[in-house]
């Protein structure tokens, strides 16, 4: 097994885990029939959880925005003599587009190539581990969501577990007790982390900055091209259209490896235009029409 694999299955365990000891130990000894509010525990977590697991999946299986490689035939010789950089201006700003020797394309502004990838991504986040895949234009709004469905899930499971071992103190040696006890004590470990990182991200979202450019302080100095307000850009992030998923892309052009000896040549026509130029400005002073024994059908003479 990669090791790249251990921390998103760290992940999945950890989420799948805490949730079904809830499910299974805690949340029925929270029903009581003759209260019926408490009817709508199971049905709120049910859902709650449902959406984690969904974002949680479009997040980790679904392709970020990568780019294709230039083709075959797009790949020239003189890679080492492109500039490094190509200048674009983006709503009156200029920026930088970067040659990626890995992909043989310029990068677009917001593009960057991943190293644990080694492929290039559309509006480039971050890779992470947890998920084991980048995050990018296609599968960041998932990521979002499930983050901050995560902190909700997380402080909501240990609410009713802490509202289960204050109705059964009495008796904390129970499996129900020991249970409660122990998602507490794992969520207690991860809420803070897990909330630090949906906070950063709710500043990133707002402001319409990326991880990337965030941590390189791409725009510390100076004005964000990309950013369309604090409203627009919450708005953009999770009800804006989705990329197109790029990776499928097949080009319309083929090489194609021809026998020179089994190519036989014919005329096309029974007539050839022949031209003679006399001087070097492209104008044509005598034309000719023949055919195919030679002999001159018409003729024309062009004064300048």
């Amino acid at each position: 097994m990669s090791s790249r694999l251990i921390p998103a299955i760290c992940a999945w365990g950890l989420t799948l885990g805490t949730t079904s000891l809830f499910f299974v130990f805690v949340c029925p000894a929270l029903i009581d029939f003759s209260l019926l509010y408490t009817l709508a525990i199971p049905i709120y977590e049910g859902i709650l959880t449902l959406f984690v697991l969904l974002n949680f999946g479009l997040a980790t299986f679904m392709d970020p925005g990568y780019y294709p490689r230039a083709h075959e035939d797009e790949v020239k010789d003189d890679d080492f003599r492109a500039p490094l950089y190509k200048p674009v201006e983006i709503n009156g700003i200029a920026v930088r587009m970067k040659w990626c020797t890995t992909c043989q394309f310029y990068r677009p502004p917001r593009c960057s190539h991943c190293s644990v990838c080694n492929k290039c991504i559309e509006t480039f986040d971050h890779h992470c581990p947890w998920v084991n895949n980048c995050i990018g234009r296609r599968n960041y709004r998932f990521f979002f969501l499930f983050l901050c469905s995560l902190c909700i899930h997380m402080i909501s499971v240990f609410s009713f577990c802490l509202v289960y071992v204050l109705r059964h103190k009495e008796d904390l040696k129970t499996v129900g007790n020991i249970v409660a006890l122990i998602d507490m004590i794992i969520i207690g470990l991860l809420v803070f982390p897990v909330s630090g990182l949906t906070g950063f991200h709710i500043v990133l979202v707002s402001r319409g900055r990326t991880t990337n450019e965030q941590v390189t302080g791409r725009f510390k100095g100076g004005h964000n091209p990309f950013t369309k307000g604090c409203c627009l850009n919450c708005k953009y992030a999770l009800c804006g259209p989705v990329w197109p998923k790029l990776s499928s892309y097949v080009p319309k052009h083929r090489t194609l490896s021809l026998d020179a000896l089994k190519v036989k040549y014919s005329s096309a026509n029974k007539e050839i235009k022949l031209y003679s130029d006399a001087s070097t400005n492209g104008v044509k002073r005598n034309t000719a029409v023949v055919n195919q024994n030679g002999t001159i059908l018409t003729c024309r003479k062009l004064n300048e």
